[in-house]
């Protein structure tokens, strides 16, 4: 008997730990997409393609999403994104990163990308200074909250505002605080 309940204590510290730590496995992460980037110079986060509706036969062009975060004190841009194994990635004009402002943080793709195939995607973002951060970008199926979301950018992301959270792709709020008609996101942000 006495193991038993030795065996119980201990999981059950060890459940109280990492719910403690930050780890808490009955909840999904805050966001599905990829996140990584350069220590100390550029945060890549949420980064996804969004595929068709039928997984078998995905679109000739998908559009990547993700919010781009400049942690160093001096301007970056995105040079390029490749990716590993074939296809191409197109972006939507210059993405500069102004120091501790989120690019990307709209309903608008960064851009498009061409040729892959499968439910992630290798992907490597090369900045200014040279540094890269490589990712597995997931492809999400255009269902649920990604069937709404745009197949091609409307023009470069903006900058945001520091204070401006980056919103999950359903329910986003409008600039003016309300609601965003269903079917129709809301326009990016701009600072």
């Amino acid at each position: 008997m006495r193991p038993i309940v030795t065996a119980m204590t201990v999981l059950a510290l060890a459940a109280t730990g990492c719910a403690a730590a930050g780890y808490d496995t009955l909840r999904p992460p805050p966001n599905e997409g990829a996140n990584g980037g350069v220590t100390g110079t550029v945060s890549v986060r949420n980064a996804f393609l969004v595929g068709g509706s039928d997984p078998a036969s995905p679109p000739p062009q998908q559009p990547l999403f993700a919010v781009l975060i400049n942690e160093s004190a001096r301007p970056q841009r995105l040079e390029r994104i490749t990716v590993e194994g074939g296809g191409s990635v197109q972006l939507a004009g210059p993405l500069t990163l102004p120091p501790n402002q989120p690019v990307g943080t709209g309903s608008q793709p960064i851009g498009t990308v061409t040729g892959v195939r499968g439910t992630t995607v290798p992907m490597t973002f090369t900045f200014s200074d040279g540094r890269s951060a490589r990712l597995m970008v997931p492809v999400k199926r255009r269902a649920g909250d990604f069937a709404q979301l745009p197949t091609a950018p409307a023009g470069p992301p903006s900058p945001t505002s520091p204070a401006t959270a980056p919103p999950s792709p359903a329910g986003s709020p409008s600039p003016a605080g309300s609601p965003s008609p269903a079917g129709s996101p809301s326009p990016s942000p701009t600072g």
